[in-house]
């Protein structure tokens, strides 16, 4: 039986409710996110989460390795925050450098609903149960997954306009930034990125 928690159709938490057939207004989720938590909102500019704790187990030194490259990016980040120090630290840093770019909100199930109804794509640098759990969430909410392949992943294809994420094969952070560009080349496609998010959404 599915967890309606989790479920954008019926969730309380989020600004808007909405489906695979009312995936529009998965955008106005977005926009109130951005006025709460103070960042800058633009609907062409894709909003990239982090929902997992911030440790080794969870990969975080392979985001740390590209996140100069990331920033360049015309993206948002907006992460939970909670985790080791070393990691807690370098995205604090991350976020007082850049009020604009990167946010910190609270762990909790509540906020994370509205990440997820919110954001666009979720960095998985791991495939560790917390990465894959919040792949997992965070896909029914119509955010695509830039992860390593596992069953419920599968690559977009852009020739047969298939597929719910952006998979990388190497587990280097270089890999892991290709894909994101790659998906980012593709966010720039509204009706291309709305088919990704439904088949995202289609996950059970």
């Amino acid at each position: 039986m599915a967890d309606n928690r989790f479920n954008p159709a019926y969730d309380n938490k989020i600004y808007q409710k909405f489906s695979k057939k009312t995936i529009e207004n998965k955008v106005e989720n977005k926009r109130q996110f951005c006025e709460e938590v103070g960042l800058p909102f633009n609907k062409k500019v894709p909003i990239l989460c982090i929902t997992y704790p911030l440790t080794d187990k969870n990969n975080l030194n392979m985001l740390m390795d590209v996140m100069n490259g990331i920033m360049e990016q015309p993206v948002e980040i907006v992460l939970t925050g909670i985790g080791t120090a070393k990691f807690q630290k370098f995205f604090t840093d991350l976020a007082e450098k850049d009020k604009n770019k990167v946010v910190i909100v609270e762990n909790s199930e509540d906020e994370k609903r509205k990440i997820y109804a919110a954001a666009d794509i979720m960095l998985v640098p791991a495939l560790s149960d917390e990465c894959i759990d919040e792949a997992r969430q965070a896909m029914r909410y119509g955010v695509v997954p830039v992860m390593q392949p596992k069953d419920f992943a599968v690559d977009y294809n852009p020739n047969q306009e298939k597929g719910n994420a952006f998979i990388f094969l190497k587990d280097s952070p270089w890999s892991l930034f290709a894909t994101l560009i790659r998906a980012l080349e593709n966010y720039k496609f509204p009706y291309d990125w709305k088919n990704i998010q439904i088949g995202a959404m289609e996950l059970e």
